[in-house]
């Protein structure tokens, strides 16, 4: 039986984006799950439902241009709730991307009810993905 705990789910997206295996991390969402990410950017906003959690990954990996390292730092859960601190870096031209954020996932059913991404630079974000 596979684990559908809350941190396990968190895991594997971490896992599977890492891998840069987007059909494998949208697969780990609710169809109806909500992305959110604050900013002006052109990935801030609220992403609703796969295709559009699937656009704003792919602009993600389109504009680091292959660069994005991200991994998890730390992850703990609290029944449904995931909490992760995270460090992301990349560069393309005319800007680079360093920083540790922090991240809540709402797991609901063994699927990703909601995530929510929060910059510790968010100046830094929006520069890089303008």
């Amino acid at each position: 039986m596979a684990d559908d705990s809350a941190l396990s789910v968190a895991q594997q997206a971490w896992d599977r984006w890492i891998a840069a295996d987007l059909d494998g991390f949208i697969d780990l969402w609710d169809p109806s799950g909500v992305w959110t990410m604050p900013g002006q950017s052109q990935i801030a906003g609220v992403w609703r439902g796969h295709d559009e959690i699937r656009k704003v990954a792919q602009i993600a990996f389109e504009v680091s241009a292959g660069t994005m390292e991200a991994s998890p730092l730390e992850l703990a859960a609290t029944g449904d709730v995931v909490l992760g601190r995270f460090h992301v870096k990349a560069s393309r031209p005319g800007a680079t991307l360093d920083q540790d954020a922090l991240q809540r996932f709402e797991i609901r059913g063994g699927k990703m009810a909601s995530l929510l991404n929060l910059w510790t630079d968010i100046e830094q974000m929006d520069n890089f993905f303008r």
